[in-house]
C-alpha cells in the first residue's frame, strides 16, 4: 500500500477511506471487486498517492467528465507522471483541447475505421491461424498484445515487424511500477525511436516521398490556429497514441476472454449467433472497464455532496460508473441482452475517447474471428490468473487451452 498523505483541513474525518487501486493485494485477484467494495459513500477521500477524491456514482462521474471548466485534464494520472510537455490533446482543456483534437478526428472517424476493417480482420485472422492448431496459447502474448499493436504500427506506416518491439516497450512503460529504472529505460527507448521517426517522416512528407495516407502524413499536413504543427507537437501526438492506443484494447481483450473462458454459456451464445457480438462488446466493456482517469479541480465547489477545493485531485473511475447499481440493474452480471447500456468505458464530454470507433471495431473483429476458429476453450488447469490495477487495468497472463481437429474434436 502507498504511504498515506496528510488529510487536508477541508476533508471531514468521515469522508476519509483507505483505497489503493494500484497496489492493494486484492487487485491481483479481482480489481473490479476492489472497486465494488469501495462503494458506499457518494464520494470519499483516499489518503494514498498524495490524496485524492473518489466519485462512486455514474451520474456524478458523467457530470465531472462533462465539465472540464471545473475538472481539468492538465494532469490525468494518480500519482501524476512527470513529463516535460503535455500529451496532445489529452492534457489540454477546452477550447485549446478542441483545436488540437480536430486534426485526428478524420483519422478515427467511423468512416475511416470502416475502411480499415478489412486490414484489421486480415491481421486478426493471421494471428488466430497461428495458434488455432496448437491447442493452446498465452492469450496476451500470442493475440491480445500483437493484434492492436500491429494495427497501430500500420497506422504509423511502419513495417508490421516493429509491432513486437512496440509491445514490449509499452508494457514495460505502463506496468513495471516496481522497477523505475527499467521504466525509465523503456521511456527513453520509445522517445528516441519516435523522435527519429518524426524527423524522418516530416522530411519525407515535405519532399513528397513515402506514404501519404498514414498518421504522420495527416499530422505533418495538419494546421492548428492557421499554422502547421511543430515538430514537438507531432511527437507529443504520437507519444500519446503510443501509450493510449495499445494497452487499452489489449486489456479489454484480456478481461473479455478471461470472462468467456469461465462462462461457457455466454461463449456458446456468441458462437451460435454472431449478431450478439456488438452487444457483447458493449456489455464486456461496461462490466470490465479498464481506464481510471483523474482530473484536477479548478475552483472551490460543492460537488457529489462534498466540498472540493482548487487543486484537489479527483478519480473518475469508469469501473465505478459502469457497475453502479443506481444506473444498471444487477451491474456485476454480464447480460448480452441488456436493454440500456449507457456505459462510460470511453469517458464522456469533450475528452470522450477519440479512438472508441477503432477500439470497438478491433474488439468486434477479435470476438468474431477467434470464435470462428476456436469456439471452445478454457483456462489451463492450475493457471493462476493475475491482474494489475492503476490508471489502465489489465490481465497479466491468460493461458488458454482447447482441443484441435487433429486431437479428434470436430470443431
Amino acid at each position: 500500500m502507498a504511504e498515506p498523505a496528510a488529510i487536508p483541513g477541508h476533508v471531514p474525518p468521515g469522508a476519509v477511506q483507505a483505497f489503493d487501486y494500484h497496489h492493494d493485494p486484492r487487485v491481483e485477484q479481482d480489481p473490479f471487486g476492489v472497486f465494488d467494495a469501495a462503494r458506499g459513500k457518494r464520494a470519499f477521500f483516499s489518503p494514498t498517492y498524495g490524496g485524492y477524491w473518489v466519485l462512486t456514482g455514474a451520474g456524478d462521474i458523467r457530470e465531472a467528465f462533462q465539465h472540464p471548466e471545473l475538472f481539468s485534464s492538465r494532469i490525468t494520472g494518480i500519482p501524476p507522471t512527470p513529463r516535460p510537455r503535455r500529451l496532445l490533446p489529452l492534457e489540454l482543456d477546452p477550447p485549446e483541447h478542441g483545436r488540437f483534437r480536430h486534426p485526428l478526428a478524420a483519422v478515427f472517424s467511423p468512416q475511416a475505421v470502416a475502411r480499415l476493417e478489412p486490414a484489421i480482420r486480415s491481421t486478426c485472422r493471421a494471428l488466430v491461424d497461428e495458434i488455432a492448431e496448437k491447442g493452446n496459447a498465452e492469450l496476451l502474448a500470442d493475440f491480445a498484445v500483437p493484434f492492436p499493436t500491429t494495427i497501430f504500427v500500420e497506422l504509423l506506416g511502419l513495417p508490421a515487424a516493429e509491432a513486437a518491439r512496440f509491445a514490449a516497450w509499452n508494457h514495460t512503460l505502463l506496468h513495471a511500477h516496481d522497477r523505475p529504472e527499467v521504466r525509465a529505460e523503456a521511456k527513453e527507448s520509445i522517445a528516441g525511436y519516435l523522435d527519429e521517426l518524426v524527423t524522418r517522416r516530416m522530411a519525407e512528407v515535405a519532399a513528397g516521398e513515402g506514404r501519404t495516407d498514414d498518421l504522420f502524413a495527416v499530422l505533418v499536413q495538419a494546421e492548428v490556429d492557421g499554422r502547421p504543427l511543430t515538430r514537438d507537437e507531432i511527437f507529443d501526438y504520437v507519444f500519446l497514441l503510443f501509450i493510449a492506443g495499445l494497452d487499452t484494447v489489449t486489456a479489454a481483450l484480456g478481461f473479455s476472454f478471461a470472462y468467456l473462458a469461465r462462462s461457457p454459456v455466454h461463449r456458446k451464445a456468441l458462437v451460435a449467433d454472431e449478431a450478439l457480438i456488438p452487444n457483447a462488446v458493449e456489455e464486456l466493456l461496461r462490466a470490465y472497464s479498464v481506464v481510471n482517469p483523474a482530473r484536477t479541480v479548478t475552483d472551490d465547489v460543492e460537488f457529489a455532496g462534498v466540498c472540493l477545493r482548487e487543486g484537489d485531485r479527483v478519480l473518475l473511475a469508469t469501473v465505478l460508473a459502469n457497475r453502479d447499481p443506481a444506473e444498471f440493474d444487477a451491474p456485476t452480471d454480464v447480460r448480452f441482452d441488456r436493454p440500456s447500456n449507457r456505459h462510460l468505458a470511453f469517458g464522456a464530454g469533450p475528452h470522450r475517447c477519440l479512438g472508441s470507433h477503432l477500439a470497438r471495431c478491433e474488439l468486434k473483429v477479435a470476438l468474431e474471428e477467434f470464435h470462428r476458429r476456436i469456439p471452445d476453450y478454457r483456462i489451463a488447469d492450475g493457471a493462476v490468473i493475475r491482474a494489475h490495477g492503476g490508471g489502465s487495468m489489465g490481465v497479466d497472463h491468460l493461458p488458454l487451452v482447447w482441443e484441435t481437429l487433429s486431437q479428434g474434436d470436430a470443431l
